[in-house]
């Protein structure tokens, strides 16, 4: 039903629809299964990782075209060679530690099928798929034309190649902010929350072989998104020392985006 306002000039407008908040959708992650809806409606999700596990889980949507499922992407990823051009990166909350509950991560959702992936390897090196960490999601409905809400006082974060370009001050608190793929290539956003007494080298070190206790704690963040897509990211930050690393192995040699530098830390005050 539409309403009708008359003004006092005798002329007609139409009321604007007000806008409905995203959906929150909690995916629970387990050694080694997702436990999370089948299908979803097209449009804005919000989604929280809840990581009741043993090792470190995220959450990495991506879109399929071609009548593909998730255990055709999981054969595809396992080949050499780069990821196949039917598959679209679309981001999700990120690497998260047992017995935590990941920041929220908000993701336009387009109608289709989707690939819900870990891909974090283990202790022995498989990336978690491997182990039949994977699930497929259906998303249904209409196109949605909606767009992730713009705040002008609130910072954004461009990832390319390859660094962080924090746009704003980071402070205590929660911001809600856009992190876009301004790059070429795919790439993710980990947030990680330093030990006392340990530096971002102790990190990227720790995660050559990722054995034994990490020197954070991994806070969740944005998983792999293909250039020009975008997340939102709810931040909430305490006083302490922060590092966003990308783990994306790059195109050309192979190794993560952190080793060619795509590392960002920042202190967050009292």
């Amino acid at each position: 039903m539409i309403l009708l306002l008359f003004a006092a000039a005798g002329s007609l407008h139409a009321a604007a629809p007000a806008a409905r908040p995203p959906r929150e959708v909690t995916v629970v992650a387990t050694d080694y299964a997702f436990a999370m809806p089948d299908t979803l409606s097209a449009g804005p999700v919000t989604f929280r990782l809840k990581n009741e596990g043993h090792e470190l889980h995220h959450l990495y949507l991506a879109r399929l075209d071609g009548g593909k499922k998730a255990v055709d992407l999981v054969k595809a990823l396992e080949a050499e060679g780069p990821p196949p051009a039917w598959s679209t990166d679309a981001g999700g909350p990120d690497g998260v530690d047992p017995g935590m509950t990941s920041l929220a991560t908000t993701v336009v959702l387009q109608p289709g099928r989707y690939a819900a992936l870990c891909i974090i390897p283990g202790p022995g090196g498989a990336p978690h798929i491997a182990k039949g960490m994977y699930k497929d999601l259906v998303v249904t409905g209409p196109a949605s034309s909606a767009a992730l809400p713009r705040d002008n006082g609130a910072p954004t974060i461009d990832l390319v190649d390859y660094a962080f370009n924090v746009n704003g001050h980071l402070r205590a608190g929660v911001h809600r902010v856009i992190v876009r793929n301004s790059g070429k290539q795919t790439h993710e956003l980990e947030l990680a929350r330093l030990l006392p007494g340990k530096t971002p080298a102790d990190l990227a070190a720790w995660a050559e072989k990722m054995a034994g206790p990490p020197p954070a704690h991994f806070l969740g963040g944005v998983s792999p998104i293909a250039p020009g897509h975008e997340n939102e990211l709810t931040l909430e930050l305490t006083p302490g020392h922060y590092v966003m690393l990308c783990f994306v192995p790059d195109a050309k040699d192979g190794k993560p985006h952190l080793a060619h530098g795509m590392v960002h830390e920042f202190v967050v005050q009292k």
